[in-house]
């Protein structure tokens, strides 16, 4: 699972690069695994310049097996909704006009389980549009409602992917709900708005970077399945969000060196966070092209003839959206009396800008990848 975890940290890191480009002062946030997922379905349908473009903007050049790589990863996240409200929805629609050959439909069957799905956008669009929307509401648990708008889906469009991800957390340890206060977050250097600030005081993994001045920390989720990296610069040091030496210097090699557990230990933190819920509608096409995927949007370049003998076969559009909620919720948390605290305790007050990723413990891929720069 090693290459797969690697090709989808880079990948992470290359997407979320583009999207603080798009937005530098904003909220940021997607889900790489995914994205990734989706995109190796499309690629099983690609041959040529078209298929190799994949394999590059993804990494998967050095993955053995990448349909057999997501199955494994996609099965071991679905088990863990019973412990979290976490969906991850992938899907390609594909248009019936192209009549997608019985290898391609076979081929994706095991795999890629129900992700694939013939539909009818050229002569039954709005019905088509009806159904994708209510099957995504039912299965996001009228989460995400109308997902297709007038403006995203046509009687034009052949490949469709849908990603539709959300995740709300709940805490190894509890954060009790009478610590959580109104404090100021500060947006950048000069500004303030109100956030619900949660605090606790707990053993957590925590070390520092120095080589861009900032802090990390490993906040386990229920059962340890899943853990939120927070990297938090010290200071504001630049005139934005203080992130902009961060983004800077992120890779996927720094961040491998950054997130490497010997880089950290535990230790008593007091630990302030932000109560929060960031939603997005992400467009990835232009980042996507940007990172490299010329011929896959292009009806005149792209080749699915993997997938179909029809012509013109191209990506339409890539739709994105997901949700992701912090709250106190948590396993049983033991409350400290005040006079019991140790004395020596390290600090994590997230009151500015910070980059945080999920991430599933045992394959170790990202499953969101985000920045949280504005209550």
């Amino acid at each position: 699972m090693d290459a797969l975890q690697l090709a989808n940290s880079a990948f992470a890191v290359d997407l979320f690069k583009k999207l603080c480009e798009q937005e530098p002062a904003g909220n940021v946030l997607f889900s790489p695994i995914c994205l990734s997922t989706s995109l190796s379905l499309v690629q099983v349908g690609a041959k040529g310049d078209t298929a190799s473009e994949i394999g590059q903007v993804f990494h998967f050049e050095n993955v053995k097996d990448v349909p057999f790589g997501f199955q494994t990863v996609t099965s071991d996240v679905n088990k863990l909704s019973s412990f979290y409200a976490l969906k991850l929805i992938k899907r390609l629609y594909v248009d019936k006009s192209l009549n997608p050959s019985t290898e391609f439909v076979s081929s994706t069957k095991r795999p890629y389980a129900k992700e694939m799905e013939t539909v009818d956008f050229k002569d039954k669009l709005e019905e088509t549009k009806g159904q994708i929307n209510n099957s995504i509401k039912d299965l996001t648990d009228g989460r995400f409602e109308d997902i297709l708008s007038a403006n995203n889906v046509s009687d034009q469009t052949k490949l469709l992917v849908v990603n539709a991800a959300y995740f709300v957390g709940k805490w190894m340890k509890k954060f009790p709900e009478s610590e959580t206060k109104e404090c100021p977050f500060r947006v950048n250097k000069t500004d303030t708005k109100p956030v619900q600030m949660m605090s606790l005081e707990a053993m957590f993994c925590m070390g520092n970077i120095d080589s861009i001045n900032c802090k990390i920390i490993e906040l386990p989720f229920q059962n340890k399945h899943l853990s939120m990296l927070i990297l938090l610069p010290k200071d504001l040091e630049d005139e934005s969000t203080g992130l902009e030496k961060v983004e800077k210097e992120l890779t996927p090699e720094t961040l491998l060196q950054w997130t490497n557990p010997s880089t950290m230990a535990n230790t008593k933190v007091k630990l302030s966070l932000p109560k929060f819920k960031v939603e997005k509608t992400v467009d990835p096409k232009a980042s996507l092209e940007n990172l490299g995927l010329k011929s896959t949007f292009n009806e005149e370049t792209s080749d699915f003839s993997g997938m179909s003998e029809a012509k013109g076969a191209a990506l339409s559009r890539v739709i994105h959206r997901v949700c992701l909620e912090i709250t106190e919720e948590g396993g049983d948390s033991i409350e400290v009396p005040g006079s019991r605290i140790l004395q020596h305790k390290d600090e994590f007050n997230a009151d500015h800008p910070f980059i945080y990723i999920v991430r599933h413990n045992k394959t170790r891929n990202i499953i969101f990848f985000g920045k949280f720069c504005s209550p």
